[in-house]
């Protein structure tokens, strides 16, 4: 059975980590339960708990092997990436047995604490984020943040870029969150090969993720997730999803639907409706080969704003 929020695992957590308190459960995360916490004090044996303020606390147990490397994944590139527009990881470890008791746990439990950042999903905020400067500054800083992943030797592509995974700031600054499938671009990856479709948010998949063609899975995977989530936000709908009950249908339009621009629909400036037509194209190649051609032609439009 996949793991719950009950009292028994809220205990165990305080027993793990003294001084922790819980102040909510966001929303559902995968397989994991997720925590928003804050430490009351600090043990004497960790006191740079003291400081840490308020943290994300994810916890899993009884997961895949699959699931597993995803989580020791995102471990180590949010140990590594010291980069801005991501959360800072405080602190990961695994349990095999229960704090209290010392008795053996039937599953491995994963528990990571990450910077809690005071910022909302981009899910609730759409209506901010509907006519073309808002959304063309959105892309810009987006772009800019991902560039430390899809630079990274070799490069590492999200994989799941979905406005519930792009947390905004009070400032205004752009988060990106849940790193959970990055996938490494050239690596055999996690899933088998005869899945019919890799690890994604089908409304906001790439066609080659659609088809879990895994050679072409780069970071022009993730400008076509982009350029889908402007397209949506311009157009107040999704342009995949419209009418669509089952996943199998979301995934067959992504492939080979292809939308009405959003100069044919109105909704924005011819320039910024062929970026995001350049960024959505079926083919990889087609796309953008260069991060800084697109930066490029951002900030290009952004002049003339």
């Amino acid at each position: 059975m996949p793991l719950k929020d009950t009292e028994a695992l809220r205990g165990f957590l305080t027993q793990a980590l003294p001084g922790l308190a819980i102040d909510g459960v966001p929303a559902p995360s995968g397989q994991r339960v997720v925590y928003f916490c804050h430490f009351s004090q600090g043990p004497e044996t960790d006191p740079e708990w003291v400081g840490w303020g308020p943290v994300v606390l994810k916890v899993s147990e009884g997961i895949s092997a699959q699931a597993i490397a995803y989580i020791q994944r995102e471990i180590r590139i949010l140990g590594e990436l010291k980069a801005p527009g991501y959360p800072a990881l405080l602190y990961n470890e695994v349990f095999s047995v229960d704090p209290d008791t010392e008795v053996p746990l039937p599953y491995r439990r994963f528990i990571t604490l990450e910077e809690r950042i005071d910022a909302q999903p981009l899910s609730n905020l759409r209506a901010q984020f509907a006519n073309e400067a808002d959304v063309l500054r959105l892309l810009t800083d987006l772009v800019r943040v991902l560039q430390p992943l899809w630079g990274w030797k070799p490069p590492l592509v999200h994989r799941d870029l979905k406005p519930e995974n792009i947390l905004i700031t009070p400032q205004g600054e752009v988060v990106v969150i849940d790193l959970g499938i990055v996938r490494e671009q050239g690596a055999a990856g996690e899933t088998q090969t005869f899945a019919d479709f890799g690890p994604c948010t089908p409304h906001y998949a790439s066609p080659e993720q659609a088809t879990n063609d895994k050679r072409n899975i780069t970071f022009k995977s993730d400008l076509f997730s982009l350029g889908v989530l402007c397209y949506e936000l311009l157009a107040g709908s999704n342009p995949f999803a419209e009418g669509c009950k089952l996943i199998d249908e979301v995934l067959a339009r992504v492939v080979k639907h292809a939308p009405l621009s959003l100069e044919e629909l109105g909704l924005c400036s011819s320039e910024f409706s062929r970026v995001i037509e350049r960024m959505m194209e079926k083919e990889p190649y087609k796309r953008y080969r260069r991060i800084e051609d697109l930066i490029a032609d951002l900030e290009g439009l952004a002049g003339g704003v």
